[in-house]
């Protein structure tokens, strides 16, 4: 396939998880569509989430999706539907659970109980004697005495059974079969298909369901009901029986739940994405999948998910990108973003997603789009990535690039040499339910240690899953093959067992030339069994008779000295750490090539490192991922068949190159933006010649019930208040603030707040009509207009309602305490949310501040409005003392600074470094020279400088995290953000929050020229 990179289709563009949230409006729905497009994204998912209002599945709900399949149809974007109500899927928003006991989710749980207190127990499946090795039957005979041992199981009936196939086929009709019958037939063609989010059998240890006797049975000619007990009992058979019944887990629910709903989707002419739950570590997978890589099998475009802040597991994308090799599937998803928080911004979403990339992860879906941010939603796992971020108008700036190197990953032909064994029937054998075995971490780190060191060494690779390769493994000739995968050289990290079919295949690929390495269990040195089983003493001899080593690394060095044209990345002269790979043979404008694709993942620090590339074409060039341009690498050394060359990482960032035939192309020289000479300008003070205005967040009040006695809180905690009391009451709230002398009350001062016309107003006890002025970067913020009462000192916004709920919200309030596809529902007919003024004022703050780490700071104290900041003096240093704390948007800052004719020079480059802000534009002398969203942010200013007095404008663009939080954890700035991380009290579910502090953190908001302006002596374009 010819790719052209500098066009990309919109199947490769990232489609976010679009929350609908609220009471939608097909008007509204097609603006949003819009913004989409024009960011640059390819489609979206219309997903169901908390403070959803218009109902689900309903005729209304129909419509809607109809309007949004219209417009995506107008747009060329890809429509998908997503298959909940919330999640995880499966429940069919109640519909499906709601059959009854056959159709819920079951879990397995025993317990030690005297033959005499038997009677009445619930939901037994069988008695045993005390310790579990005789069968006494499903019901205790007659006679018995003493201690008995009963298994039963557990029902929880806000989920269902995915093992039952009968349940999927309904979880089908109620969902799938509804839309397709529902949605006029001449929009289909614009729905690309739809999403299953984290299907699960159990996230409580052991599961039950009501298939598995005689699935058992039909399996191994066995009694499920006889060997029970050694599922949690450590006995002589126990391992062999773990391992037969998770295998028939794992393939029970990859039959009747993915690939039913597969068959479905390829009769329909639907495509099928989403991503499991729990694929992290082999302990966490095994109860709620019996194996992850297994499911992957049956998805259009299989995906993971990666929550918060933190690097994404290196575990997970090799299961994913191994499992869609194998079975040849292309694009490979990746939902990302959630609970990252309101603070990440390009740079933190790229660390992110850049990490994924180079492991072989091609399409994104951001977490989230809020439809509005109205109420409890702006609390729903943050960020979201939509209109209301100040950053939305430069986000194709992002989207652009890393749906260009995702088509290119997609599209390429990757070959991979070297398989990793996956130990993961290793972990079903010592799997005993609940509790935590540490065994089962040696698995899993082992299997992390050997991924990490293959990274490091620039070696490709995939995992082989025992269960797949039962279905497709096999041998040809030197060659391990699974599916489409060819592997020659093979790992075995640290486990205990192998399956049969793996134990056949590894000697006979052996004896035909193939390659194994072996890593030592340091745990269980010497132990080895088939399917759990011992081995037979000749495996063993043959096993221990591999070369074998006491380390991850150790193994992989060895296996890096067998590879031939091998990437080679080095930092001092040492394998760079924090630089992985991936390469794909493609054609890009008509030439045949191999591209490389290189990251950074370290977030904070740069890496210079010594790139060396196997010369298998005579050019070497480098692909603008923004762009999608080429250029000729300048600077590239070629020697004996390798090409050669020195390049600087920033911080979380990418290099894109492409060995091919000669082509006609510009040369393109990098400039190492850390290299410099001494400051441009005196760096501190700046006048703010302009900004989008300043906010103060209101998020403490007093109130009364009935005109009772007034208390105070934090309003977010005062509607876990109101609903624990059940009861609808007439509310009053007050929130204060402080004026200084020098407060300027002729320019006005807006209050803003969300759903104004269910309140009454009043300013210093003197009731305001609203006057509604437009809105504060949602739809759902409202701008109102602030009387001129204001006063220096203490000011009191007053406002009251009638607090109401339906019934109905508390049933689902009971309901949410149950289980989590409850509380992902949650919507409420009332809400109470911070308020916030807006406009052209400082803010001062009055007590002491406390440095923090993760860039941020916490003042503790009181906060008041001062003088204008518009043309005032700022110390670009620190923002937020200069009166901007709580700031959300956009500022310009500009100076004038005298150059003498010695330091003007041609050559020289500006760098800068920014805490806080999302993105910085610069202009100098009148020249607009642009933007830079991410690390490094530089600019070649040589030209534009002159002798004498020179003009130079910032453009600082943030998030709205200083806005909404979360001000008061204790740990400072938080990089996994959920709903609890604005609470002080327990929520209405009674979940608690994490340990909270009284005083504001915000991040750092400054713009730093730590070395000053730099210059360097290439005459060429800056990265």
């Amino acid at each position: 396939m010819n790719l052209h990179p500098v066009s990309v289709d919109n199947s490769y563009r990232p489609a976010p998880f679009w929350s609908w949230n609220d009471n939608l409006d097909p008007e509204e729905l097609r603006r949003q569509i819009r913004m989409m497009h024009e960011a640059g994204l390819g489609g979206f998912f219309m997903h169901a989430r908390g403070g959803l209002q218009t109902e689900y599945l309903s005729p209304k709900w129909m419509d809607c999706v109809s309007v949004c399949l219209e417009e995506a149809g107008k747009l060329g974007m890809q429509a998908w539907l997503y298959d909940e109500n919330g999640w995880p899927s499966g429940f069919g928003g109640g519909l499906v659970n709601g059959l009854g006991l056959e159709y819920q989710q079951k879990y397995l749980r025993h317990e030690i109980l005297d033959a005499a207190e038997v009677a009445g127990r619930e939901n037994t499946i069988a008695f045993y004697t005390s310790d579990g090795k005789t069968l006494l039957g499903r019901e205790l005979p007659g006679k018995t005495t003493g201690n008995v041992l009963r298994c039963f199981f557990e029902v929880n009936p806000y989920y269902v059974d995915n093992l039952n196939p009968k349940v999927v086929a309904k979880f089908l009709r109620v969902t799938h079969q509804r839309y397709y019958d529902t949605l006029p037939k001449a929009l289909l063609k614009n729905l690309r298909g739809i999403f299953t989010d984290e299907p699960q059998l159990s996230r409580k240890g052991l599961l039950w369901s009501f298939v598995l006797e005689e699935e058992y049975r039909k399996a191994y000619g066995r009694e499920l009901l006889v060997e029970l007990p050694q599922l949690f009992i450590s006995m002589p058979e126990s391992g062999a029986m773990r391992i037969r019944f998770w295998g028939l887990c794992a393939r029970l629910f990859t039959q009747n739940f993915m690939k039913q709903i597969r068959d479905w989707c390829d009769a329909h002419g639907w495509e099928i994405t989403g991503h499991h739950v729990q694929e992290e570590t082999c302990q966490i997978q095994i109860s709620s999948s019996g194996a992850v890589m297994p499911q992957y099998r049956y998805y259009h475009i299989p995906g993971v998910d990666h929550l918060g802040r933190i690097p994404a597991s290196e575990v997970a994308a090799i299961q994913l990108v191994s499992s869609a090799a194998q079975f040849g599937q292309k694009q490979i998803m990746t939902e990302s973003f959630a609970m990252t928080g309101w603070g990440c911004h390009f740079s933190g979403m790229r660390w992110i997603y850049l990490q994924q990339l180079a492991h072989g992860i091609n399409f994104l879906c951001p977490h989230l789009e809020g439809y509005t941010l109205r109420g409890l939603r702006k609390r729903d796992y943050p960020a979201s990535a939509f209109y209301h971020q100040p950053w939305w108008k430069d986000y194709r700036k992002f989207t652009d690039s890393v749906s260009r190197i995702g088509m290119i990953l997609a599209e390429g032909e990757q070959k991979v040499d070297v398989l990793v064994i996956h130990p993961i029937s290793s972990a079903w054998k010592a799997y005993a339910g609940d509790e935590h075995y540490s065994l089962l971490d040696t698995y899993s780190k082992s299997l992390e240690r050997t991924t990490l060191a293959l990274d490091k060494l620039q070696i490709g690779h995939h995992y082989a899953d025992e269960y797949i390769v039962n279905e497709i493994g096999g041998v040809e000739g030197g060659e391990i093959r699974i599916g489409r995968g060819k592997y020659h050289t093979v790992i075995v990290p640290q486990l205990s067992n192998l399956s049969a079919k793996m134990a056949e295949i590894l000697p006979v690929f052996q004896q035909n030339g193939g390659t194994i390495f072996v890593v030592r269990n340091q745990n269980e040195d010497g132990e080895l069994t088939i399917d759990g089983k011992p081995a037979s003493h000749e495996f063993l001899v043959w096993f221990r008779a591999l070369p074998a080593f006491h380390s991850e690394y150790a193994a992989v060095e060895a296996v890096a000295d067998s590879q031939t044209d091998r990437v080679v990345v080095t930092e001092n002269g040492v394998s760079a750490g924090s630089v992985i790979s991936t390469s794909r043979t493609v054609t890009l404008d008509g030439r045949s090539g191999r591209f490389y694709y290189f990251v950074n993942r370290s977030y904070r620090k740069s890496a210079r490192v010594t790139i060396e590339l196997p010369c298998t074409a005579e050019q070497l060039d480098i692909l603008d991922p923004v762009s999608g341009r080429l250029s000729v690498l300048a600077g590239v050394k070629k020697e004996n068949r390798t090409f050669r060359f020195t390049y600087t990482f920033a911080p979380a960032s990418d290099g894109c190159f492409f060995v091919a035939d000669p082509a006609e192309l510009p040369v393109f020289t990098v400039r190492d933006p850390d290299a410099g000479t001494p400051a441009l300008f005196q760096k501190e003070s700046f006048t703010l010649k302009s900004y989008s205005g300043n906010i103060l967040t209101l998020d403490r009040c007093a109130y009364r019930i009935d005109g009772g006695t007034w208390l105070h809180c934090d309003v977010i905690d005062l509607q876990s208040r109101l609903l624990s009391r059940r009861c609808d009451c007439d509310l009053d709230l007050e929130f204060e603030f402080f004026c200084d002398e020098d407060c300027d009350f002729k320019r006005p001062i807006q209050l803003v707040a969300e759903t104004p016309e269910r309140f009454r107003f009043a300013l210093n006890g003197k009731p305001f009509a609203v006057k509604d002025l437009g809105y504060l970067f949602d739809r759902a913020f409202r701008r109102l207009e602030l009387p001129g009462e204001l006063k220096i000192g203490r000011n009191v916004i007053g406002m009251s309602l009638r607090y109401t709920q339906p019934e109905l919200v508390y049933k689902a309030v009971d309901a949410a305490k149950k289980f989590e596809s409850e509380r992902n529902k949650l919507t409420f007919e009332t809400e109470l949310e911070s308020i916030y003024l807006y406009g052209d004022f400082r803010v001062r703050h009055k007590g002491e501040t406390e440095t923090l780490e993760k860039n941020a700071v916490r003042y503790n104290g009181t906060f008041s409005l001062g003088a204008p900041l518009t043309m005032a003096q700022v110390d670009i240093t620190d923002l937020l003392a200069s009166g901007l704390p709580f700031f959300s948007g956009t500022l310009t800052l500009e100076k004038t600074f005298e150059l003498t004719e010695e330091e003007e020079c041609p050559d020289r480059t500006l760098r800068v470094e920014l805490a806080g802000a999302n993105s910085c534009e610069l202009k100098l002398n009148g020249a607009d020279l642009g933007g830079c969203f991410w690390d490094p942010y530089a600019w070649h200013v040589g030209p534009y400088l002159k002798k004498g007095l020179n003009r130079i404008e910032f453009k600082l663009t943030t998030s709205l995290r200083n806005t909404l939080g979360p001000h008061h954890l204790e740990e400072g700035e938080c990089y996994r953000v959920s709903p609890l991380s604005f609470c002080r009290e327990p929520d209405v579910i009674g979940r608690v929050p994490p340990p909270y502090r009284s005083g504001y953190c915000f991040i750092r908001f400054s713009l730093g020229l730590p070395s000053g302006a730099t210059a360097v002596s290439q005459k060429t374009e800056t990265l």
